[in-house]
């Protein structure tokens, strides 16, 4: 595995000690068919909330005990509803927070049978990853700290869940910007977890570019003009915003492929050769790796 990038390290939340970001409840944004979304400090990622008559479901569970139970607390704000958990994929700061949550009482984790491999192997790794902002998830000691996997696979079927009033579709759609991607749609809205970013450039540490580009190209070209799609950190976006990564990302695939042509054998990109990309330096060093490493 590479080395975290800079842009999925550990954290402080918004400057300050993550103690005081746990006493400011969090903010809820309202959105169509049921649905919510909340963004947490630190990684800035966004759970989401799916409200039926009968159940809840949960969007990812942030990157530990502290902030967890922040999520937890906003959730009691919105409703009192027995909770199921679904992750997006297997990169900690969307999912440590899962053993809070069975301690709270929630049975039911649901997450790709991909992603939950990777949560197996990379528990150290993604230990690491939030160590700043978690310190106890980071060492594995005090409540709460130990790495919960969904007993749910999920499949490459889509798998239906009913709220009550309120279905809910899981579809694990491949190994784009993780492996074992899931998206979760309720109505309108669409939780695309890390396979949208609109908070930042795309993060390639983990990715498989290519099948990413596909995916991204069939969310563009197959989801109604009024869907609202949720990404992994930033706000919600059309169509049109998928599109436009879509694009980005085959512009850099193709200059990747361009520039791995020309290099001697042996020899990596330097960082001059590598700023025709469209993302900064480190991104665009992990989509070139990760390209060679992934095509046939």
């Amino acid at each position: 595995m590479h080395d975290v990038p800079e842009s999925m390290q550990g954290l402080h939340p918004n400057g300050t000690h993550a103690g005081e970001a746990e006493a400011a409840p969090l903010a809820w944004e309202a959105l169509p068919d049921g649905c919510w979304r909340l963004t947490s400090p630190g990684f800035s990622m966004n759970s989401g909330l799916i409200v039926g008559n009968r159940l809840a479901a949960l969007i990812d569970t942030g990157a530990g005990p502290r902030e967890a139970e922040a999520i937890h607390r906003a959730v009691r704000r919105i409703t009192d509803l027995d909770l199921i958990v679904v992750n997006t994929h297997a990169h900690g700061d969307h999912f440590l927070g899962n053993d809070y949550f069975r301690a709270q009482g929630v049975r039911d984790f649901y997450a790709g049978n991909l992603a939950i491999g990777h949560m197996r192997e990379s528990g150290a790794e993604q230990r690491e990853l939030v160590r700043t902002l978690e310190p106890e998830m980071g060492a594995g000691v005090g409540e709460h700290t130990a790495i919960h996997v969904p007993a749910h696979a999920l499949g490459s079927e889509p798998h239906e869940l009913n709220l009550g009033n309120r279905f809910i579709t899981l579809q694990q759609v491949g190994s784009a910007h993780s492996p074992g991607d899931v998206t979760v749609r309720a109505g309108r809205v669409l939780f695309a977890g890390d396979v949208i970013e609109q908070g930042g450039p795309p993060n390639f540490g983990d990715s498989r570019p290519s099948q990413w580009l596909r995916l991204l190209e069939e969310l563009a070209s197959s989801e109604g003009s009024d869907t609202v799609f949720v990404p992994g950190h930033g706000g919600p976006v059309g169509r049109d915003f998928v599109q436009r990564q879509a694009d980005e990302l085959r512009e850099a695939i193709l200059l990747c492929r361009r520039l791995a042509a020309g290099l001697p054998a042996g020899r990596g990109p330097t960082d001059e050769e590598l700023s025709v990309l469209p993302y900064g330096p480190v991104e665009s060093r992990f989509i070139f790796e990760r390209l060679v490493a992934t095509s046939p």
